[in-house]
């Protein structure tokens, strides 16, 4: 079996149709973050973010949890309860609020289109942090999060978010990550669904902690629930996104962890990152073989490493002399 997979589109449809146009496999995986901005104009974009931050300013005193569309809506409802300036605000950040998740939806659309028309396999993909409920829009029936699906002998099944909030996305509407500490007890939702589901593939945006989450000068940022299921059970391969600092590929016994970093480019605190990346997985049985590390880019799609993973340590088959990607950098 052949995958393709790509993770962080951020928007980068057309370099989406390049690949589905220039890729041959077996099944396409993309791994969240399908959407980088909840508008097409800058200014409603920051209008929105601004709006979001004052609604959390406001909220700071209030104990209860609760979001700050929901919050919105009560002062909305019962504006004789609150300040003039709050329900003002209020206003105006449920209507760009739905102007958000119209925009959204909108370009979920476009992206079913392009994978109707150019995708030659089965596409499966998973929700962001930067992202709605896919439930809620034209990818539902390709959404793998909390679900599975068999495909030549071999279980998949996803889990997609992450535990941040992202501003300038509609957080109601977003996929949460339930994964918090309460009473000295760390809960796990994407612990408890792999476990039970026992997959031969992990599909997730959010890492593992401790493998290929580690950001520059903070450190490791990765799910403590799906460590904790990684460290009991064995799947075949562990694709993931989110953190686009943390490239590469580890094997630890029979497991192959992915992080291609990201596909679509984004602005980061590190800097613009123009992105480009994506991977093809060579499965047979259920068993990694290789892995190659692809990019487009100038609208042509470049081979940059080849990576053996079918012995018990992974060993570099090839490397582009053009390849901007050390191989001692992204094998670990």
């Amino acid at each position: 079996m052949r995958i393709i997979y790509l993770t962080d589109i951020h928007d980068g449809l057309r370099g989406l149709k390049e690949v589905l146009l220039g890729t041959e496999c077996d099944l396409y995986l993309f791994s969240g973050d399908i959407i980088y901005k909840a508008f097409f104009n800058p200014e409603r974009i920051i209008e929105f973010v601004t709006l979001q931050e004052d609604m959390y300013r406001i909220m700071d005193d209030i104990k209860e949890e609760i979001n700050p569309y929901d919050y919105a809506t009560r002062a909305v409802r019962f504006p004789e309860k609150y300040q003039p300036n709050v329900v003002e605000k209020s206003h105006d950040y449920r209507r760009l609020f739905h102007q958000a998740a119209k925009t959204m939806k909108e370009k979920y659309e476009l992206i079913e289109i392009i994978i109707q028309k150019y995708a030659k396999a089965p596409v499966w993909l998973l929700p962001g942090n930067y992202d709605i409920d896919l439930q809620y829009s034209a990818l539902y029936e390709r959404d793998l999060h909390r679900k599975t699906f068999d495909m030549g002998g071999l279980k998949f099944a996803g889990y997609g978010g992450a535990p941040v909030i992202t501003s300038g996305i509609p957080e109601k509407l977003a996929v949460k990550f339930h994964e918090y500490n309460r009473n000295g007890k760390n809960y796990s939702e994407p612990e408890d669904f792999f476990k039970e589901e026992n997959p031969d593939v992990v599909v997730i945006h959010n890492p593992a902690y401790g493998f290929l989450d580690k950001i520059p000068s903070f450190g490791h940022v990765g799910s403590q629930g799906i460590r904790r299921y990684l460290d009991d059970y064995t799947p075949s391969l562990v694709v993931s996104g989110h953190v686009h600092e943390d490239q590469g590929i580890v094997k630890k016994g029979k497991t192959v962890f992915l992080n291609p970093s990201n596909f679509g480019p984004v602005d980061s605190v590190f800097g613009f990152q123009p992105g480009g990346f994506f991977s093809e997985i060579e499965l047979e049985k259920d068993l990694v073989k290789k892995v190659k590390l692809n990019r487009l880019s100038d609208h042509s799609i470049r081979h940059l490493l080849e990576v053996d993973c079918s012995g018990d340590k992974l060993e570099l088959v090839h490397a582009n002399s053009d390849s901007e990607v050390p191989a001692e950098d992204f094998i670990r």
